[in-house]
């Protein structure tokens, strides 16, 4: 995650959900930012959510309170996390992910960090880790392993996938399957599309027991979503 991003068309469908999850499921959110420096380049960042004609129409509220992020010196997470978008009880972890060296110690202090929440949000640069992921690109992605932790210790986990330049439901299909191997329970669980350019996919970890109450929030969640074009609804549910 980067802050000169900070409230975009993709953090407006992030927020969407954890927004709808948080009273459905009844759970304390806990967000893990995958804090990175900047880079020189611009490549996508998406603002036209404000001024689409049915964008609001998802959450209406939270379109409302990301309007002063759309102003690059607004952009800091202490502004976030005053603008009551979430909750007073939600946790961050806001340290800039490190090397390569130094991973499994702020892995280690993320966990720590989001113990008490019962639903942990992943929110890397690009997604889940890649065959092409090199020492210098790796703190773009989450890895498979670190997810299933969170899942391990009973919390419900949210990560992000940009899906460029492919077809979107085959690379929803893809990273589950890795996440599957990684923690199996999450098997069954559908991945939503939400049609933006590029296309963020977002795949879900939960233990046995909240498996049903995820997938009755998730299929909420498409049912709620605005009309798109072609008929086809923003937010899509792939299984």
């Amino acid at each position: 995650m980067q802050l000169r991003y900070l409230g975009d068309s993709h953090d407006y469908l992030k927020f969407a959900l954890l927004r709808h999850l948080h009273p459905m499921l009844k759970v304390r959110v806990g967000i893990n930012w995958y804090l990175t420096d900047p880079e020189e380049n611009r490549d996508g960042e998406q603002r036209h959510h404000m001024t689409g004609r049915n964008w609001g129409k998802l959450d209406a509220p939270l379109f409302e309170m990301l309007k002063p992020f759309q102003k690059l010196e607004h952009r800091s997470l202490p502004n976030f996390e005053a603008s009551g978008i979430f909750s007073e009880g939600t946790l961050y972890y806001s340290v800039n992910l490190p090397d390569t060296n130094l991973r499994r110690a702020w892995q280690n202090q993320a966990t720590a960090t989001l113990a008490e929440a019962e639903l942990v949000f992943l929110d890397p640069d690009n997604g889940f880790e890649v065959p092409s992921m090199s020492n210098r690109t790796q703190a773009k992605y989450a890895l498979f392993k670190e997810a299933a932790e969170f899942a391990r210790r009973g919390q419900i986990v949210v990560g992000i996938q940009f899906a460029r330049q492919c077809d979107p439901v085959a690379r929803a299909r893809s990273v589950r399957q890795n996440l599957t191997e990684n923690f199996p329970d999450c098997a069954g669980i559908p991945v939503i599309r939400c049609r933006v350019s590029p296309n963020i996919l977002f795949l879900l970890l939960a233990p046995k027991d909240r498996l049903a109450g995820v997938i009755d929030a998730l299929e909420s969640f498409e049912a709620k979503s605005p009309i798109h074009k072609k008929n086809q609804r923003r937010v899509e549910l792939i299984t």
